[in-house]
Order: structure tokens, then sequence, then C-alpha cells
């Protein structure tokens, strides 16, 4: 990889599984590291430290939108061209970063997709997440005029542009299905490469059955309300 490149790894009580995840990305070549504690009870900040990674504490837990935000502004102040998404619970597999972050370096594209449905191996997950990611994946899809697998994949490589807008916008909306809407109106470009995805290394998923079936919901107010909405603009 070349130009500065910054994985931002949002944590929140993931002390078990983050060593293993930083031990993975320091194997990346010219890639930075900065773990953002949401909030963390257990010894998650200190394990960061440990392991020779940047950290920012927030003071509570604030969810994953504004942990990835605090590492979208800390990369724009240190002058970062481009971000990559991280989980800390060891699904995202390291070794992909290079092949995520190369349509950014290569040709210019704003936005890397890593698809768990475009690899050679099959990604599993419950009927009702199954069913909501079908359904995000079909409605994006017409919306952004491409198509695109896996809408609620975490591991993402951004290009300048997106970050930029990310550090800045405090629009909640910036996540998952609908932020891919709202970056297509807005002029941006994105990609899916496939990705590896692999079983949680411990804790569970923040995304309960219940969420998986009340959230399409709210998707489909979200699409309604962003496609009558003012465009973002690409600076």
């Amino acid at each position: 990889m070349t130009g500065r490149v910054l994985a931002i790894v949002p944590a929140f009580n993931e002390q078990d599984s983050l060593p293993q995840v930083l031990a993975e990305l320091r194997t990346v070549p010219g890639l930075d590291v900065v773990v953002v504690n949401d909030g963390s009870v257990d010894r998650t900040p200190e394990v960061a430290r440990q392991a020779g990674a940047a950290v920012i504490d927030l003071p509570v837990n604030a969810g994953m939108f504004c942990a990835v935000q605090t590492g979208f502004r800390y990369a724009l102040r240190r002058g970062y061209g481009i971000v990559v998404q991280v989980d800390a619970d060891g699904q995202h597999d390291p070794a992909g970063i290079p092949e995520l972050v190369r349509p950014i370096l290569e040709h210019g594209v704003d936005l890397v997709i890593g698809s768990r449905f475009r690899g050679q191996v099959a990604y599993r997950m419950p009927l009702a997440r199954r069913i909501g990611t079908a359904l995000f994946g079909w409605l994006t899809s017409l919306a952004v005029g491409q198509r695109i697998t896996d809408t609620t994949c975490g591991f993402r490589a951004y290009g300048p542009a997106v970050v930029r807008l990310f550090a800045t916008e405090t629009s909640f909306e910036f996540r998952d299905a609908i932020g891919l809407v709202m970056l297509h109106r807005g002029g941006f470009t994105m990609t899916e490469v496939p990705a590896v995805v692999r079983p949680r290394a411990s804790g569970q998923s923040s995304i309960g059955s219940l969420l998986s079936l009340v959230y399409p919901f709210h998707y489909l107010l979200a699409l309604l309300v962003v496609l009558a909405s003012e465009p973002v603009r690409k600076v």
C-alpha cells in the first residue's frame, strides 16, 4: 500500500478480542491504527495502549456511529487520505485491507465495501438478518443504480472526499445502507470487493433478532427521507 492509511477500530468492551485484532493489523504494511474506546467498562483502553495503538477515550458509550466519526475527525486532523473501518471483535480479517484500499489508490473510488457475499466462502447469518440484508441490498441497488450485495458490512475503506465529509457532517444516517444512498446522490463513487468475515472472537453482536426485524422499517422510512432531501455535496 502507498499513501497514509488509518484503520479506525471502534471498541466497546472488547478486551478479549482486541489483542489479536491489533496484532493482525500490525502485519499490514503502511497502516496506522487508532482505537476509539466507546466508553468501555473493561480493560479495552489499557489493552489497546499496551499493544501500541493510539487510543481515543469517549467518556460514555456513545454508539458505533459516534465512535467511528470520532475516528474520522482524528484522521482528518492528522492528514490521512484513506480510512479503513475494522471491527474490534475479530470478524474482519486485516489481511484483506490491501485489496480493500486498492480501488481507491488505483482508480480514485470514494468508497469500497467489503462484501461477505462475493467471496469463495459462504457467509452464514441468522434468518432474520439474512432477510433484512437481502431487502437492504435490493432497495439500495435500485437507489444507487448498481448492484450492492452487502450493505451492512462494516469492513470498508473510504477515500479523501468521504473522510472529509464524514468528519464534518453530523447526520446520523451515514451508516450502513442509507449512507450508501446518500453518498450516491452526492456524486460519490463506490464498489465492492470480496471480504472474509469470521465468527466473533468473543462477546455478542449488538444486533439482536428483534432489532433485525425492526430495522427494515426504519430503513424504509429513512430511505424516503433521504430521497426527498437535498443531497450532500462532494468537495
